[in-house]
């Protein structure tokens, strides 16, 4: 039996262990390759000969490449969901300390899932694909209303000074390191090494620092 006649048998049965693993497998391809090449230049054929099936096989799972991006961007966006605890907002202190530890944190993860993350934003920006920009907006806003309602707090508690437009100022910082991390660690040619996530970190953090005390550092 030829290559193609085994996937064809295959795509003929209900889902199956096999079928499972062949789906992950598929996954697997399909982040490799986005992170290697982008969403634009990536094809169906780059995403099943890195994992080794065959095109019979791709679309028994997915309709397109953008389908099969769309649920890796969802895995990553569940993955960023489950990390959020360790994000801005776990307490209702301003401290320099706890504020450069969290940005460190959070460009630790941003390095860790950087070349899908920076598919995301690319994904996002195409105006015929609006499902890419609502997974990135999803991962985007949760950051936001966590450091919206936090600053509220700050405030309510007399941690800080009232702030006149507190959703304004949260886009803001999100937005601050968000683009830091972007174009600093997403962009880079290569994984930035430790102590360049602690300078960034630690930079990022002052920044918040400071605008939320008054510019007492």
């Amino acid at each position: 039996m030829t290559q193609e006649a085994a996937d064809q048998a295959q795509l003929e049965l209900p889902p199956t262990r096999k079928g499972k693993a062949t789906r992950e497998k598929l996954l697997a391809a399909a982040r490799v390759c986005f992170g290697r090449y982008g969403y634009g230049a990536v094809r169906v054929a780059d995403i099943v000969a890195e994992a080794g099936t065959s095109h019979g096989l791709f679309y028994r799972h997915f309709q397109d490449k953008d389908a099969i991006l769309l649920t890796v961007l969802e895995s990553l966006n569940d993955k960023l969901r489950q990390t959020s605890a360790r994000s801005v907002g776990e307490d209702d202190v301003l401290s320099l300390e706890r504020l450069e530890a969290r940005n460190i944190q959070f460009f630790a993860d941003y390095r860790r899932d950087r070349l899908l993350l920076r598919v995301a934003r690319e994904a996002a920006a195409q105006e015929d694909v609006s499902n890419f920009r609502r997974v990135w907006l999803q991962m985007r806003d949760r950051f936001v209303h966590r450091t919206e309602r936090w600053i509220e707090r700050l405030a309510a508690s007399g941690e800080i000074a009232p702030v006149a437009d507190v959703p304004m100022v949260a886009q803001g910082l999100c937005s601050l390191t968000e683009q830091l991390a972007y174009v600093q660690i997403g962009l880079a040619a290569e994984d930035p090494d430790d102590a360049f996530i602690e300078r960034l970190g630690r930079s990022c953090g002052l920044i918040w620092y400071r605008t939320l005390a008054g510019g007492a550092a």
